[in-house]
């Protein structure tokens, strides 16, 4: 079964934030996603994760759009997988340009702090658990 990674170019400072992030986080305890922080700079942050066994996505907003639901579809594929999920947001000043060759996913095609997107990704993946569990958490 392939397992999802969160990674994160620094801490979330914001207290408020941090403390819906670990809301999230503790939620999805059980799904067994892993949040990393990385502090490099972004060059060497971005060669890490070119390292990493597994499929690679880059939030952006030029990235694909999916819907909760085509999300909950697409985390069911990706957990189903043998092979591991890596997901990266970026740092407050986004991607620079860097790494046009890796795919990349989008929370919307507005644009949010990197703080405030790592709090909607974490909600996201726990709506497409929800969702995939069949509870009543997506009303849509």
């Amino acid at each position: 079964m392939g397992r999802l990674h969160l990674h994160l170019h620094g801490r979330i400072k914001d207290s408020d934030l941090k403390s819906l992030a670990a809301t999230y986080q503790s939620r999805l305890q059980s799904t067994g996603l892993t949040v990393h922080v990385h502090k490099d700079e972004l060059t060497k942050y971005l060669s890490k994760l070119e390292d990493l066994n597994g499929r690679l996505l880059l939030l952006d907003e030029r990235g694909s759009t999916y819907t909760s639901v085509d999300f909950a579809a697409k985390i069911q594929t990706w957990t189903l997988d043998s092979t591991d999920t890596h997901f990266a947001i970026g740092p407050a000043e986004g991607w620079q340009n860097l790494g046009q060759h890796i795919p990349r996913i989008s929370l919307s095609e507005m644009t949010f702090p990197h703080e405030f997107a790592a709090v909607l990704f974490l909600e996201q993946l726990y709506r497409a658990n929800q969702i995939n569990k069949g509870t009543s958490y997506h009303k849509a």
